[in-house]
Parts: structure tokens; sequence; C-alpha cells
């Protein structure tokens, strides 16, 4: 009799018949990140199904329960969110709440990157992507600018009033300030 783990199969060789035994852990499945658009300290959660690779003997108790968690390039904060000793029930998708590091580059579209401890990184579901109602841009998760202050929310018909906006990733070459649909 046969179960899941055992495949008969037809050798080329005098021996007829041979048994392969194999046993597939799975690789921990990314389903969304919510919200997918985010900015510099912002919360945000993670949905994954980490399969096989939280179980008690998978994962040691003194192990930490990734080795990174990433949005790009940039590492995400799980400080005080996610400890050694947190594992995620196997097999169904779990929320793991982690901040948008505080220098988050803002981009039109990146991808999450998670890497467990001891089994890789995670796959990124169809469902990770996001579109706009055309079509015609998808992303996994978008960063935005993060607007602190503004020195003043008053001004002068006639215009040349100076504002200064505080916040981060307002500099760069795609940055575009504009007030009631007008370019400053």
């Amino acid at each position: 009799m046969n179960d899941a783990s055992e495949v008969p199969l037809k050798c080329a060789s005098k021996w007829g018949n041979c048994r392969i035994q194999y046993e597939q852990r799975y690789t921990p499945e990314l389903s969304d990140t919510v919200p997918n658009q985010v900015y510099a300290g912002s919360t945000l959660a993670f949905m994954l199904d980490p399969k096989y690779c939280h179980s008690g003997s998978a994962l040691p108790s003194d192990w930490e329960p990734f080795y990174y968690l990433k949005i790009g390039k940039d590492l995400v904060d799980w400080e005080g969110l996610v400890d050694s000793s947190t594992r995620l029930p196997d097999w169904q998708v779990n929320s793991i709440v982690v901040k948008a590091a505080g220098a988050l580059r803002p981009t039109k579209k990146v991808d999450p990157d998670i890497s467990f401890s001891k089994y890789g990184r995670t796959h990124l579901r169809f469902t990770t992507k996001h579109c706009n109602f055309a079509g015609n841009e998808c992303w996994s998760i978008r960063v935005h600018p993060k607007i602190d202050s503004i020195s003043s929310n008053t001004g002068n018909l006639d215009g040349g009033q100076n504002l200064v906006i505080k916040g981060f990733g307002l500099k760069g070459k795609n940055t575009v300030v504009k007030i009631d649909g007008v370019d400053c």
C-alpha cells in the first residue's frame, strides 16, 4: 500500500520494481501585504503560510522565526512585535505585523522578501500582485513619501507664499509638488 510519501516506479534494472521515498516540506508562501501601499514608519502585515517551517521539530526553540523580513532591499522593524518565541501555525495563512523601516525609499513597485532561518526565502503567490483599474501598472508593495508637516495651511490667492514641507522621501528626480492641482 502506498501513502503520500511513497511512489512505486518501474526501474530499468534487474531488480524489477523499486520504491522511491520522498518527503516534501514545501516552500513558505507569502499571500499578501496589508496594506500594499506604505510609507516609512507605517505598520503593515505580511500574510504568510509557513508550510512546515515553524513546526516544533523543524525550527529549534532557540532560533529566531525569520532570518530577515524586507521590503525590497530595506529591512522592516519587527523589534518588540516578533521575538524568538514566535512560531506560526503550520499550513495556514498567518499575519506577521511589522513596521516599515524609517529609511524606506519611495518607489512605485517593490517586492517583499522574507527569509526563514532554515528553509530559505518565501514564494510570492499571485495574490501579492495589485494593479490599477486599467491594469497597466502593477505592484506588490508601493512605497510613498511621508509628509510630517507643512508650514502653513492657508495661503494667498495670488501665490508667492513659501511653504516648508518636512518628511521623508521628498527629495529626488521624480518629486512633484502640486497645491490645488498647480505645480509649485
